[in-house]
């Protein structure tokens, strides 16, 4: 109610208009009023966004619902009521108020209205000098980004009160989007809107980008920070401003404002350069390539630039570099010799394959243009001698050699030394064609070691002690907080500190509660929702909740995991179920200590342990809790499972179902121009893979062990593109659940990694390949199967892991080659794996001491092709490591598939590799 006597406008009413959730009330009622009479309003507005905050926080959608709409007539209400910039900017800024939507008056929402906003705050009552002010703070704190809204509130009071902005990277990134944005019939730039609502005098109309960057005050200080801003370059490469004409394309408008004289083409070029030499990620420096081409220097532009494109050549990234590489062609007969001869070899010490070819072409032009050039040139040919690529070293040593009779003693000893680099398949060609002297022939590597018997007491190799247990409360509180920060948790630590928790609270619960207290200071008072819950962290901050006498619906949330739909079910969940588990008997039901932590660095458990931890049961006249109980069963060796479940028995507690994880029998393989079965989730896109499954399934049993018999359906085509993809903290976690069935894991877990080899966007690690590959079960197909997935990864650091896995799984004699190989082969023909990814890794893990098993992973690949895809691309590269790894390792053997290699029916390259290969295995 208005309070009739004073004037003044009262808080019930404001608090029933935000009620009402839409904004017009708001603006309606106190748009007439100036600021300054509504102070007493502006702390019980503070009061009541922090309150809707908390609401949007609670968990719960019905109150998230409530608040949520209530937003936009609350900052509209903020609004009107700041007597400041500084307060107008924080209504404007406020995390929970960025992205709302506005409740319309008949139900329904809408986008906010920039405009709206604008006039909120352009209220008579307020000067110039305000808007002045408010512009400038808004344009510091756009985001790097950029905020399309609040740009366009910002440069709204810049054209209004005549402000002068500081160019910030927000700034100029909305700046450029406006840009992109004039192409369109129906776009009014603010200047234009204000005179439609005849607030300012008419201003011209721009219908192309061209025009407008013609008319912009400031145009050269805007387009040099054009060239300083994160990921302006990815606003140059809209794919749609080519149909509105090159006007509207921001490389070829710059480009033509320097034809005109507008800009400095000069500088432009100078600006260009510039940034492609200081790099960027390749979505942005595409943008500023485009802008290179665009302006297409003439000869005499790259001649005087030639330094610069020689730098580029040499350390920009991999696009960049073949721009300049091709932009120094036309100009080669005429760049001095020292200048071609640094390019030479900066072009050749770099990995890519094709502009290492390009350069050693130019080289032989060179060569033959002027012979005399040699002594100079051909020690920079030299580097290729290095390069990672063997037909690029046999290019290189074709050429040295047609040339090494002409040079100085000194530069053939040059070339010659620098032979030594060479892989071992070319070493006896450059023996014969530089006269180098020939290696002497090491003796063949001894056979990988086989597999030691199970129950042999050497740890695997790479495997290190489980983390020492915490000394005492304060330094158990300190590693539970670290675990709960880290995103993807270490195992053995995880385990370590939730053993600890329950063993010190059944020791000294008061001096637990103590220590643990402080975490608790920065968690709100709402219980953890479901959506949180599966989240290793925070089934953790249940737990923390449990020991410090605070509320949780942990048992809640268990029951309802257990229940979810097979799709959203992982065995890497179990982790997560046994901490709830914990949150959720510690207080009633406590225990002296777990009986699931694993007693080795593999997740394994000793049966003498465990029975000593039944003991400690007995003795405490506990039960062990369930799940506990089953995870503990499947960390203990097969064999001692009789016995241990007999010892349970005796404690008269009920046991889980006692039915092994099952081993997949069959794999179903998903062709590229297979239909995919349709989804829950719509996906109908195909996914090439091949996934493991079992013909006959038995009953799933209840409980955490439920979780591993219920193996992914493996034509579900929605889990293996990510869409549910599980977290690593999950994934982490997921060898150690089932140690001695590896197979069964590997099943689980191959969904991601099956996304991760078709995708780059994908950026959980696989932090479980590794792991898997120091269980103490015995891996076979699918565990292979996994590692060829993780060898084909997109992302290097993925297929990093998987040469950690199948360096350890070699060390300690578990691995197949000739089964690794046949998958390869298959996943190859599929087009699911990629040689350009593996075959590197391969290459890796033969110089890394595993040459023989490379070896036999290539010959295994190399018979499946030959038979069936002798063009397969990629096979020559295949074969040219074959040739290595059989040089270095001095493998002499026959191997038939050559035989259809080498027939005039293969492809050129596919011939040459395959007679060297077969070559040097006759040697």
């Amino acid at each position: 109610m208005t309070d009739l006597e004073s004037g003044t406008i009262s808080w019930e009413e404001v608090r029933a208009l935000i009620a009402a959730r839409v904004p017009q009330g708001v603006i309606k009622r106190l748009s007439p009023v100036p600021a300054a009479e509504l102070s007493h309003l502006r702390t019980p507005l503070r009061k009541l966004r922090a309150e809707l905050s908390r609401e949007l926080s609670s968990g719960d959608m019905n109150r998230y619902s409530a608040a949520y709409d209530q937003l936009a007539a609350l900052q509209f209400a903020g609004l009107h009521c700041a007597a400041t910039p500084a307060q107008a900017l924080e209504w404007l800024t406020t995390r929970p108020l960025l992205d709302i939507t506005w409740p319309l008056p008949g139900g329904g929402s809408t986008n906010p209205d920039h405009h709206v906003l604008l006039m909120a705050l352009l209220s008579p009552h307020r000067d110039q000098a305000f808007h002045r002010e408010l512009a400038i703070r808004l344009a510091e704190w756009l985001p790097a980004r950029g905020n399309h809204d609040r740009w366009l509130i910002t440069h709204g009071l810049a054209v209004w009160s005549g402000a002068e902005l500081p160019v910030t990277d927000g700034y100029l990134t909305g700046w450029v989007r406006e840009g992109g944005s004039i192409r369109y019939p129906y776009h009014r730039e603010i200047g234009e809107w204000f005179a439609e609502q005849g607030l300012r005098e008419p201003v011209p109309h721009h219908d192309t980008l061209l025009s407008w960057l013609r008319a912009q005050p400031g145009l050269a200080e805007f387009v040099r920070r054009l060239f300083e801003v994160p990921d302006i370059g990815t606003e140059f490469t809209d794919p749609y401003a080519a149909r509105f004409g090159p006007d509207n394309e921001w490389p070829k408008a710059l480009t033509a404002l320097a034809g005109e004289g507008v800009l400095d083409r000069a500088e432009l070029i100078g600006l260009c350069l510039g940034k492609l030499l200081r790099g960027d990620r390749p979505g942005n420096l595409r943008g500023f390539l485009q802008l290179y081409a665009a302006l297409a220097l003439d000869p005499e532009e790259v001649l005087a630039r030639a330094r610069d494109h020689v730098r580029l050549a040499a350390d920009g990234a991999p696009t960049a570099a073949k721009a300049a590489q091709a932009a120094l062609v036309p100009v080669d007969d005429r760049l001095c010799a020292e200048v071609f001869t640094e390019l030479t070899a900066a072009v050749l010490a770099r990995p890519e394959k094709a502009l290492a070819t390009t350069q050693l072409s130019r080289a032989a032009a060179a060569l033959r243009r002027d012979p005399t050039t040699a002594d100079g040139l051909l020690p920079a040919v030299s580097v290729a001698f290095a390069h990672p690529a063997p037909a690029v070293q046999e290019r290189a040593l074709r050429l040295a050699a047609q040339h090494l009779s002409g040079v100085a003693p000194a530069t053939a000893e040059a070339v010659r030394s620098a032979a030594a680099v060479l892989g071992p398949a070319l070493r006896p060609e450059a023996h014969r064609l530089l006269a180098v002297q020939a290696p002497a022939v090491e003796e063949a590597a001894e056979p990988h070691a086989v597999a030691p018997p199970v129950g042999q007491a050497a740890l695997p190799v790479g495997q290190v002690a489980l983390p020492a247990a915490p000394a005492g409360p304060l330094d158990l509180a300190e590693r539970l907080a670290a675990v709960m920060a880290d995103q993807v948790p270490d195992p053995g630590e995880f385990e370590v500190v939730l053993a600890a928790l329950v063993a010190e609270h059944h020791h000294d619960a008061a001096a637990l509660h103590t220590a643990l207290a402080p975490l608790t200071a920065g968690r709100d008072g709402e219980p953890i929702t479901i959506w949180q819950a599966h989240r290793l962290e925070e089934a953790l901050g249940c737990l923390l909740d449990a020991l410090t006498g605070r509320s949780h619906p942990a048992a809640q949330h268990a029951a309802d995991m257990l229940g979810w739909p097979a799709h959203l079910r992982s065995p890497g969940t179990i982790p997560v179920l046994r901490v709830l588990e914990a949150a959720s008997r510690i207080g009633q039901a406590p225990v002296p200590l777990l009986l699931a932590t694993p007693t080795a660095a593999d997740g394994s458990v000793d049966p003498a342990v465990f029975t000593e931890r039944l003991a400690a049961h007995r003795a405490a006249g506990a039960l062990p809790w369930p799940a506990d109980l089953a995870q503990s069963l499947l960390r203990l060796p097969p064999e001692a499972l009789p016995a241990a479940r007999s010892a349970v028995a005796e404690l008269g507690c009920e046991l889980p179902a006692d039915t092994p994880p099952p081993t997949p029998d069959a794999f179903h393989t998903q062709s590229p121009g297979q239909p995919e079965r349709a989804a829950p989730y719509g996906v109908l896109d195909t996914i090439p893979r091949i996934a493991p499954f079992v013909h006959a399934a038995g009953p799933v049993p209840e409980g955490i062990t439920g979780l591993l018999h219920a193996l992914p359906d493996p034509a579900d085509a929605g889990l293996f593109i990510g869409m549910v993809a599980p977290r690593p903290s999950v994934l982490a976690q997921l060898p150690w659940v089932a140690p001695w069935h590896p197979e069964t894991v590997a099943a689980h877990g191959l969904p991601s990694l099956v996304s991760q080899a078709n995708s780059s966007s994908h950026h959980v690690l696989n932090p479980w390949l590794p792991r898997l590959a120091e269980v103490p079960g015995q891996p076979a197909a699918v565990s292979h199967l996994a590692l060829v997935y993780g060898l084909t990864a997109a992302r290097s650091e993925n297929r990093t892991a998987a040469l950690d896995a199948l360096l350890v799984l070699n060390a300690r004699g578990r691995l197949r080659p000739e089964v690794l190989g046949t998958w390869i082969a298959e996943l190859w023909r599929l087009t699911a794996a990629k040689p350009n990814r593996f075959l590197p890794v391969l290459a890796d893990a033969a110089r890394s001491g595993a040459g023989r098993p490379v070896w036999e992973v290539l010959t295994a690949l190399i018979t499946v092709l030959a038979a069936e895809e002798p063009g397969v691309r990629g096979l020559a590269d295949a074969l040219a490591l074959a040739a290595e790894c059989a040089a270095a390792d001095g493998i002499r053997t026959a191997l038939p598939a050559l035989d259809a290699l080498t027939a005039s029916t293969a492809p050129r390259r596919v011939r040459t590799e395959a007679a060297r290969l077969a070559r040097i295995l006759a040697s």
